[in-house]
């Protein structure tokens, strides 16, 4: 049978009036950049992500070439299709970190990272997982962010009811994780040291406190960053009240000269006139 008869066979009415079997041709692809959600819904979640991307932006603000991105879609197989929708659109396979850091590459502003696309995985990535999820059970995650060839993982649970550890990091050495061990400069305080960062992570209530390894400092918080604000501040609007009353004495005392010779001149008897 020729392909125009195959053709009409397949376009021709059947006895009911309806037309014969059609080609269905696959959805497309699509890669968007959000699913409408910027933040976990649960507020020990969210509130730990935004101090952390604080943090680390803090971190970054003065360094070239650097990705430090927070809940943006990384699209790490192209072509192939996530079992999940986004929005009732099919989409290209995916992950979101919460955070997640590329040294040495920076190709500008992005609205995705598409893993075929940039040519590097992430060095870091963080998780704040759910406080109803156990930090150790997250190996689906972690062989993930193995196979996209993140250099380190780390994971935090901000509940603070929950067993410690609270924070984890594992790095990737022969395309396996393996756990970091304890930051020697803050033993026991339940902290981890990254590596490729140079950063020190450790829980602090709900949140995670970062230190930069060198300095030995820790970055402040928003709330810490607002009191530290309105202190200046008062520094500043005392030095300034107090510069004018400076400046007021002084022009007191400069024009004191002037009014004495003033009321001295007016005292002073005026020579008699010889007529």
């Amino acid at each position: 049978m020729g392909d125009e008869d195959m053709i009409e066979r397949h376009a021709r009415p059947t006895e009911s009036g309806e037309a014969g079997p059609q080609q269905a041709f696959p959805e497309p692809i699509e890669y968007p950049d959000s699913d409408g959600h910027f933040l976990p819904p649960h507020p020990l979640q969210s509130n730990a992500i935004v101090e952390l991307r604080g943090n680390l932006k803090q971190h970054f603000q003065d360094m070239p070439n650097v990705v430090m991105e927070g809940g943006m879609f990384m699209y790490y197989a192209e072509g192939e299709a996530d079992e999940r929708r986004v929005l009732g659109r099919r989409v290209g396979k995916y992950v979101s970190p919460d955070v997640f850091v590329v040294l040495d590459h920076d190709l500008g502003r992005r609205p995705t990272y598409k893993l075929w696309v940039e040519g590097k995985p992430p060095d870091f990535a963080l998780d704040v997982i759910s406080p109803s999820s156990d930090l150790r059970n997250q190996q689906d995650k972690l062989e993930l962010y193995g196979r996209i060839g993140v250099r380190e993982c780390f994971l935090f649970q901000p509940d603070v009811q929950c067993p410690s550890p609270r924070v984890v990091g594992y790095t990737l050495r022969g395309g396996e994780y393996r756990e970091l061990g304890p930051d020697p400069a803050l033993p026991g305080a339940g902290a981890v040291l990254s590596e490729v960062l140079g950063l020190s992570f450790r829980p602090k209530g709900a949140f995670l406190r970062v230190r930069e390894q060198y300095s030995g400092e820790d970055y402040p918080w928003i709330d810490e960053w607002a009191t530290a604000v309105k202190v200046l501040d008062g520094y500043r609007l005392r030095a300034a009240t107090r510069a004018d009353r400076v400046a007021a004495a002084r022009r007191a005392v400069e024009s004191r000269p002037a009014a004495s010779e003033e009321r001295l001149g007016r005292n002073v008897p005026q020579p008699l006139d010889d007529d």
